[in-house]
């Protein structure tokens, strides 16, 4: 029978209990006004956004209303050029449409700030497809937007999949199989809005038809999932 041995522990003293309550205290205070100083700048990001929106639609109201002007009185002589006629028209048409997405802009940045009420939570906010040239690749853009109550962080994960025909069968392809896109690319992580886009190459033969989106988060006490459906049409 092996004899009892002796075993000597050192008595932790006072003020090191106290020293470790102290620094897990501030790291407790650190961590929760360091995360509450980035929402407040981000939302004043936003809302100095909005701002300059408002500016710059200001503005261009401005000259398209002058320029309007400018052709209904260019329109009425009978010495104006053809020329100089067509010239001022695709001024209009630009400054136009140059409002109308500033418009579109201002409209999305202040549903951020005043979201209408029955909408709540993870949002698929706008879904577009566009390709300049004939020879370019598609490009995709997703804004996801939490809507309502803006208390915390969304974070997860967003799943974009092409469905279409290809050789007369159906076929369903992932966003992430048809470009040179990482894992982190559609990954989330906001808390008022994040845009997700890229570039995508369509198999050879293949014909598009819609694209499915489902965006979920993840860690919340309570997870949310937002879906929608496009039709492809470019």
């Amino acid at each position: 029978m092996s004899e009892p041995q002796l075993i000597i522990t050192q008595k932790k003293s006072l003020f090191w209990y106290f020293a470790w309550g102290v620094l897990t205290v501030f790291l407790l205070y650190l961590s929760f006004y360091g995360g509450r100083y980035l929402a407040i700048e981000e939302q004043q990001e936003t809302i100095e956004k909005a701002a300059w929106l408002e500016q710059k639609l200001a503005e261009y109201q401005q000259a398209y209303q002058k320029a309007n002007e400018d052709l209904v009185m260019q329109t009425q002589s009978a010495k104006v050029d053809t020329q100089s006629n067509q010239q001022l028209v695709d001024s209009v048409k630009q400054l136009q449409e140059t409002q109308r997405q500033l418009e579109a802009e201002l409209k999305f940045y202040r549903n951020i700030m005043a979201p209408e009420l029955e909408q709540e939570g993870l949002t698929i906010a706008e879904f577009e497809l566009s390709k300049l040239n004939q020879g370019e690749t598609p490009r995709f853009k997703l804004v996801l937007t939490q809507a309502g109550r803006q208390e915390q962080f969304l974070k997860g994960e967003v799943e974009l999949k092409l469905h279409g025909q290809l050789n007369g069968s159906p076929t369903v392809y992932e966003f992430r199989e048809l470009g040179t896109f990482l894992p982190k690319h559609f990954q989330f992580q906001f808390r008022y809005f994040q845009n997700i886009e890229g570039n995508i190459a369509l198999p050879e033969g293949f014909i598009a038809q819609h694209v499915t989106i489902q965006a979920k988060t993840k860690g919340l006490r309570k997870n949310q999932t937002a879906e929608k459906q496009i039709d492809w049409n470019i």
